[in-house]
Order: C-alpha cells, then structure tokens, then sequence
C-alpha cells in the first residue's frame, strides 16, 4: 500500500516541575485535505474532540498546541495550526498521574504480521488521572476512559475536513476497524 497522509496533535502538560510537549500522530489515509481551508476544518474537528479527554492544566490536564499535517511519504509539514485549547472535562474525582504514565488506546486492523500475528496502531496520552481509591493508583479514572473511547469510536467512523471523511489508519493506508483502551495505565518515557 502507498504511504499515508499524517495529523500530528501536539500538547503540553506538567512534568517534573516544567511544562512539557507530548504529540500523538496519526495515519489519515492516502488522500488528505486539498488546501488549508480543508485543514484548517480537520484539525478544529480533531482538537475539538480531543480536548474532551484532558482536564485543564490548572488541575492536571492538557493544552493543545498545535496541529500539523503531513503529506503522503512525506516528513515536511504541508500545514499548521496553533491553539490554546484547555483540557475541558472535569475529572473531579480522579488523582492526577505522574508524567511518564500514559493512557493507550490501541486500535485494531484487519492486517496479520508474517507470523500471522494481530497488527495495532497505537497512541498514548499523558496527563491522565487515576481512579481515585484504586491500588497503587494503577487504574485510568473511568470517566476519562469512556472519554478516551468516544475519541476513539470518533477516529473509525472519521473526521471531516468539510467535504471528504479522514479515518484513523495504519501507516500503509489500511483502515483502522476497532478500538481498546485499557482499564490500566502503561508508560511511555519522556527525555528528561
């Protein structure tokens, strides 16, 4: 399959005293928006979803930066947008989670490795909450799980750029099919 069309959503959050940027990217497709009106709409769909899944900064969430979008087989960005989007759920009964710790949400493609072996598309989210009470604060607060699978469900049935339709993919192009998002935490290192 040919390369994808890539969005790359970029945020920061609290980490070891310091405001940090963490970016999630992801495949669109073959085909991307035609001009940056077209972008422009894509993206403010896609963060606006998005934000839905982070608390505000004061209180342990997310900002959204900035959108950048890539054109097939390419790292050059073809566009980009700045934002000063706040995290805007209100995860109250939750514990903030150190910065390493990360939220996944892994999707499902109908493809196999030459093993035969299931292939996912993965993403991780920082500033995530715990579930408060659970043992070792291991467990995603359930609110903000359910939120991280609205945006999930909202990637397969896609986002628009106004005229055509951008499904979260694998890297070669094949539609992602479904979605899991663990009831428990994993990490991802951050550079220190």
């Amino acid at each position: 399959m040919a390369a994808t069309g890539s969005v790359r959503i970029v945020k920061s959050f609290m980490y070891r005293g310091a405001i940090r940027n963490f970016s999630n990217r992801y495949a669109i497709g073959v085909n991307v928006p035609p001009d940056d009106a077209h972008w422009t709409t894509l993206c403010d769909n896609i963060t606006a979803a998005e934000k839905l899944i982070f608390n505000a900064p004061g209180v342990g969430g997310a900002t959204i930066l900035e959108a950048v979008g890539y054109a097939p087989g390419s790292e050059v960005p073809v566009f980009s947008k700045n934002y000063t989007l706040a995290g805007a759920a209100n995860f109250i009964t939750a514990t903030q989670t150190a910065g390493d710790v990360a939220a996944l949400i892994r999707y499902s493609t109908p493809d196999r490795s030459s093993k035969n072996h299931p292939v996912y598309c993965f993403n991780y989210y920082h500033a995530m909450c715990a579930l408060a009470g659970s043992t070792g604060g291991d467990s995603l607060n359930a609110a903000q799980r359910t939120a991280l699978q609205t945006y999930a469900a909202n990637w397969i049935s896609g986002f628009s750029d106004g005229v055509t339709t951008f499904h979260r993919s694998r890297p070669t192009g094949d539609l992602c099919t479904g979605y899991v998002v663990p009831a428990m935490f994993t990490h991802r290192d951050l550079p220190h």
